[in-house]
């Protein structure tokens, strides 16, 4: 069990003065939060000053402000080192806290874990009066000692659901493990990089528990940040699980690792012929398409999708 002001609490922010202060207000009311290390990660609006306004005067909001900015891998990092508490969660900029969250997390995971994570909750509001979905799907028996394999399958995309990848949980993660292991985000990431450090401490034995959502609150708006990904970001989190299938071939086998490198590496290549397309015509499209034979036949179900789609919308429009 945590013990009062065990935990950091870091949050990464960028153009966020719609929902800083709703981040650092449920943060400060963790009676198990410390630190509250806000970082200002390049805003070009008034993030850093609606985060200062949020203050209670305990004395446990940092603010650091970048005036680059670095991405949240980066943001995150000096977040971690600008701080001393056992344990670190982290909170996105637009999401939120229940009062109690942290408390009952302690309570419900003992003593046996590295990363211990509960289920979010999505909503379209700040009151959570209107849960629109859960994380975990209703049959998963908790708690349970989540494995590498699991974890990586828990993040393959599937077009018959909404995104709800395991990668967007947000565990309260042991210090110690963290320097033992010397693990960090991935500083070349701004997409993934939970999944990469989560898989990361699983390859080295982690002990990554899940128990019932305790009140974790993840927004759904049009601005979010994941729904705004550069082919590029694709790009460098296909690199970084090649480099995790690499270093698995030492510690060990994950049979899901594939499935979820063919799946990124169809997104990556198909984005890459998009872009071909709008900038340089058929040319540019053939031109991609010769780069990525192995990526040919889901790139012509996503085309041949698309079509059909826009055939539907033109018919349903029709008199």
């Amino acid at each position: 069990m945590g013990v009062v002001g065990s935990t950091a609490v870091v949050i990464a922010a960028k153009n966020a003065s719609a929902t800083a202060a709703y981040a650092v207000s449920s943060a400060l009311r963790q009676s198990l939060a410390g630190e509250v290390i806000f970082v200002d990660d390049g805003s070009r609006d008034d993030t850093a000053a609606v985060a200062a306004f949020a203050d209670d005067g305990s004395g446990r909001l940092k603010i650091l402000r970048l005036e680059q900015n670095v991405g949240p891998s980066r943001a995150r990092n000096i977040a971690i080192e600008s701080s001393t508490s056992p344990f670190i969660c982290i909170l996105d900029a637009d999401d939120y806290m229940a009062p109690d969250r942290l408390e009952r997390l302690f309570s419900a995971g003992g003593d046996d874990w590295d990363f211990l994570a509960d289920d979010l909750f999505f909503t379209a509001d700040y009151r959570g009066e209107s849960i629109l979905d859960r994380l975990l799907p209703k049959a998963t028996k908790l708690p349970l000692q989540l494995s590498l394999d699991a974890f990586l399958a828990g993040n393959i995309s599937r077009k018959d659901r909404v995104r709800r990848e395991l990668g967007f949980l947000k565990p309260v993660i042991r210090r110690e493990f963290l320097q033992t292991h010397a693990l960090r985000y991935d500083e070349r990431l701004r997409l993934g990089e939970d999944l990469i450090l989560y898989a990361h401490a699983l390859r080295r034995n982690a002990r990554f528990k899940l128990v019932a959502g305790c009140g974790y609150f993840a927004v759904e708006h049009p601005t979010s940040l994941s729904g705004s990904h550069r082919t590029q970001d694709i790009a460098e989190l296909y690199r970084a699980l090649t480099e995790l299938d690499a270093a698995l071939g030492h510690d060990g086998y994950a049979p899901s690792l594939e499935r979820l490198l063919v799946s990124t590496r169809n997104n990556r290549d198909f984005r890459i012929l998009l872009d071909a397309k709008r900038e340089h015509g058929l040319v540019g499209a053939l031109g991609a398409i010769s780069k990525s034979l192995a990526s040919v036949p889901y790139m012509a179900r996503e085309v041949a999708e698309a079509k059909l789609s826009a055939i539907k919308r033109k018919l349903s429009a029709s008199p």
